[in-house]
């Protein structure tokens, strides 16, 4: 349950513990789909999840229904940046990819290295694929019987409540010495602050769409470093960059509106290269050992 804090000549503000360093967190706003707090201290932006009615199902048709250009477009540009440098520290490791969705980063893995032992985990319904073992459960329940020496998980931990459990889970499942490789948001990205300053000129649509329940914490680039090195691992590399433009799910229902969409999308992405601030951050770090 949420705290208060009062001060002279303020009424009282409901405060949360932040999910990244426990800091009490003021309110921010209210979403129509949940309450969303951030951080004084770490700036991370989260959303308490018990004001959320009906949190989000991950049935079998769930990537086809809610995210179908995501899975069909995969951002091959990072899968070949990551499959270089894992390479670079292990011709043949063992990788372990949590919520590995359809499964098509260990299958760019299989194509270009058939010798990597490669295992997806996903709470979803999961393909059947040669070369790959699928595995379908909650991965804080599993029991691997082993470690691996690469452990990624793409575009997951902003779904998840409790982060830190979960980049735990993620360090105690890779061998030491071996990397952990996470790909989320960027809540200081120049797409949320456009965003953000939307809503205060009274265009609510996308700062709804970002801040929706879909997305339990919003990170930025400090907030995650942070988190990461709060739970033993060594941030090695931060990717900074965007999905390729046709993975975007634009809200448009005929094709010029959804055309006339993607160019804009496509113009905020060269401007947050030219300043450094993408929508997406991909963090390599280091497991010590």
């Amino acid at each position: 349950m949420p705290t208060t804090q009062s001060a002279p000549g303020l009424s009282s503000v409901p405060r949360l513990p932040c999910t990244v360093c426990h800091h009490p967190s003021p309110l921010a706003w209210r979403h129509p789909e949940a309450d969303l707090y951030r951080c004084p201290q770490c700036d991370h932006c989260f959303s308490d999840a018990a004001s959320i009615d009906a949190h989000e199902q991950y049935a079998d048709d769930y990537y086809e229904e809610t995210h179908p250009n995501w899975f069909a477009n995969p951002n091959l540009t990072l899968f070949g940046k990551l499959h270089a440098v894992i390479k670079s520290v292990n011709p043949r490791p063992t990788v372990l990819d949590v919520g590995c969705g359809q499964g098509q980063l260990l299958t760019y893995f299989r194509d270009h290295s058939p010798t990597w032992d490669l295992t997806g985990v996903d709470i979803g319904a999961l393909p059947s694929s040669s070369g790959i073992e699928f595995r379908r459960g909650d991965v804080f329940a599993m029991n691997f019987g082993r470690t691996f020496d690469i452990v990624v998980s793409l575009a997951v931990i902003e779904h998840v409540a409790d982060v830190r459990g979960f980049v735990h889970k993620l360090r105690d499942l890779c061998t030491p010495g071996g990397l952990v490789i996470l790909l989320t948001v960027n809540d200081r990205s120049l797409t949320y602050g456009l965003a953000r300053l939307f809503k205060r000129c009274g265009l609510a649509g996308p700062c709804n769409r970002l801040y929706s329940k879909h997305h339990l914490n919003h990170f930025n680039f400090h907030s995650l470093g942070q988190l990461l090195t709060r739970e033993g691992l060594e941030v090695l590399e931060t990717i900074r960059h965007h999905s390729p433009l046709a993975a975007i799910d634009v809200p448009a229902k005929n094709p010029l509106g959804a055309a006339i969409l993607r160019r804009c999308v496509w113009s905020v992405f060269q401007l947050e290269n030219l300043c450094g601030r993408t929508f997406l951050q991909t963090v390599i770090c280091r497991v010590p050992g």
